[in-house]
């Protein structure tokens, strides 16, 4: 069924996310010793969550991954693109490969509609979350939803979307709030090299595979969740403020137990002290509502 109703679907134009291409003969044995991802073992129909650490294991950059012609692209925060091109740039040597960021729109589109995948809005979408399409001129990968916001179905498009998808609503910048919904922290320049990947909940949302063998941060990263020093972890808050910035302190009594690390008005992502998980907390005076994540919000327990 072509779609014909504009109400169907919502867009967002998101200026402020860059597609980063890594291509060339050798794209995937580099991003393999690079990334906390296992991309030996990733298909052509794939999405996941990723994250490049330093030697110490601290997030440099957390992103959307997938395969595109002769490598893979990386979604992340514009602040953050052309400062992780530079960084991973000089661990290429003498590799075959491409770093580059792309000049692609990016395009955040939603539905209401349960039976989402029966509405043809290009050739095709995929029908089951994280999964991708790669077209002629677009990509497209499904992400996850809970519905939180109403929405049954969310997607990203990379690239010129087919002429005969209708915009009835468009909006921008709807992605950094849906990605916060679904617990997902793809972090900016100024969180950078700030966090282990576990206190991002990157373990939680499959981001980190710890079978794949050495990668940059690899043994800080294992020794993390192997000994159960996962110390800190990320919660979803809103507060009856109009906005929230990054970096405010959010307090537990009297005492600052973690921060804000992104926001979008008076939702926020932030980072507590993993022993006060069920406390409850204000910031800048006001109580915090902690909303539950799609995933249940644990701590790993030491192997040894």
């Amino acid at each position: 069924m072509t779609m014909s109703s504009s109400d169907l679907w919502t867009f967002s134009n998101e200026p402020n996310y860059r597609l980063v291409s890594v291509t060339g003969d050798d794209a995937e044995s580099f991003l393999q010793g690079q990334l906390t991802q296992d991309v030996h073992h990733f298909k052509e129909d794939e999405a996941k969550w990723t994250a490049s650490c330093n030697h110490q294991g601290r997030v440099a950059s957390s992103s959307l991954i997938f395969r595109i012609p002769n490598g893979f692209g990386l979604m992340m925060p514009v602040s953050i693109a052309e400062t992780e091109v530079q960084r991973l740039s000089k661990f290429i040597l003498r590799s075959k490969v491409t770093i580059a960021i792309e000049s692609v729109p990016i395009t955040f589109f939603a539905t209401k509609e349960k039976d989402s995948e029966k509405i043809t809005v290009c050739p095709a979408i995929p029908a089951e979350p994280m999964k991708a399409y790669r077209g002629k001129s677009v990509t497209v990968v499904r992400l996850p939803s809970k519905a939180a916001d109403g929405f049954s179905a969310k997607f990203v498009a990379f690239g010129k979307l087919p002429d005969m998808m209708e915009s009835g609503k468009t909006e921008e910048n709807m992605l950094p709030k849906a990605l916060m919904e679904e617990g997902v922290a793809l972090i900016d320049k100024a969180e950078s090299l700030e966090w282990l990947p576990q206190f991002l909940n990157l373990d939680l949302i499959g981001s980190i595979s710890f079978n794949k063998g050495c990668y940059t941060g690899q043994e800080v990263v294992a020794k993390t969740q192997h000994l159960g020093r996962v110390k800190r972890r990320m919660l979803l808050g809103q507060a009856n403020i109009e906005n929230v910035d990054e970096g405010t302190e959010v307090f537990m009594i009297n005492e600052p137990m973690g921060r804000v690390i992104q926001c979008v008005g008076n939702t926020f992502l932030f980072v507590i002290r993993a022993d006060y998980l069920d406390s409850d907390f204000t910031v800048k005076g006001e109580s915090v509502k902690v909303i539950d994540f799609p995933y249940t919000v644990s701590l790993p327990e030491s192997k040894i």
